[in-house]
């Protein structure tokens, strides 16, 4: 059973109640949103669990020793992370605005005072959640994707637009206007963020840029994957940097840690290397938080079953 499959079953059964849930107190809500961390394990304890060898191998990636102890952390963060996307999806958004952390803030104004920023970030726990926070700070264009499950879809639109900032679903606009708007902001001096870890098979060897697909054969995990090539493309046209960025959480804080910046060259392949190997260093420095680790795709790649070719 594939990871999607898994949250969308998970959704169905979680969404008849979630309204009521989000306005329970945190004890409530911790108890309502366990029962989706029991699903994980359940997972994950059955006999060739797909779930259970991603992790194990990822925990070697990593360099932690136990694989058990990463898998709990990665359930707490899930349910954590799953209680404030709720939050801010019923518009309780009061306690998530004052919960943002940016420790490289310094940085982040200053890159932003020399003009716009591409910022990429992992599907992690807490990443719709640290949106809500972001736009405290700053006004940003945010790209989202919509999911093909229609239910799901719908929820997330909500959240999308409880977020605080301008967002635009790539999924639902035409390529020629997401590109537009997406120049236009960078141009004009703004924070653009992304969800950059969605993986596709690699392009062959001989053929690194899939331009039909927007893909690009990179590395990542110790293999070959396909990424997309617009954050390349796009920052070097803007020549604005890129900033890979992942999301870590506490009971109390949500943090937006902030990897170094890439600067793009007309070397596509190179330039998604770059933000791709940072991109990846920065999710070992936390990889409890990072939802997409029992992706299908991202699976493949740690598992080492990616293309060699």
């Amino acid at each position: 059973m594939s990871f999607t499959t898994i949250k969308d079953r998970i959704w169905v059964f979680y969404d008849a109640g979630a309204a009521w849930l989000a306005q329970r107190p945190l004890s409530v809500r911790k108890l309502g949103y366990s029962v989706f961390g029991l699903v994980l394990w359940i997972a994950y304890i059955v006999p060739r669990s797909r779930v259970r060898v991603t992790m194990m191998a990822l925990a070697a990636h990593v360099g932690v020793g136990s694989p058990i102890r990463l898998f709990r952390k990665y359930v707490q963060g899930f349910t954590r992370g799953l209680d404030r996307i709720e939050q801010v999806r019923h518009g309780r958004t009061d306690a998530i605005d004052a919960m943002l952390d940016i420790p490289q803030k310094q940085e982040l104004d200053h890159l932003l005072q020399h003009g716009g920023v591409l910022m990429l970030v992992p599907h992690a726990h807490a990443t719709l959640a640290m949106g809500r926070g972001l736009s405290r700070h700053y006004p940003y264009l945010a790209l989202v994707r919509s999911t093909a499950n229609k239910r799901r879809a719908a929820s997330e639109l909500d959240i999308y637009r409880n977020l605080g900032c301008a967002f635009l679903d790539i999924q639902s606009e035409s390529p020629t206007t997401v590109a537009r708007r997406v120049l236009k902001a960078l141009k004009n001096g703004q924070l653009v963020v992304a969800i950059a870890d969605r993986l596709r098979d690699a392009p062959p060897l001989h053929h690194p840029v899939d331009q039909v697909n927007d893909l690009v054969r990179a590395r990542s995990f110790g293999a070959d994957v396909g990424v997309p090539g617009w954050p390349a493309r796009f920052a070097q046209k803007a020549r604005v940097p890129i900033v890979p960025a992942t999301i870590t959480q506490t009971a109390t804080s949500i943090s937006l840690e902030i990897g170094s910046p890439v600067t793009p060259s007309t070397d596509l392949i190179g330039t998604t290397q770059d933000w791709l190997t940072e991109l990846e260093r920065i999710i070992k420095s936390a990889p409890h938080e990072w939802t997409f680790a029992l992706d299908r795709h991202w699976s493949k790649a740690l598992l080492g079953s990616g293309d060699k070719d």
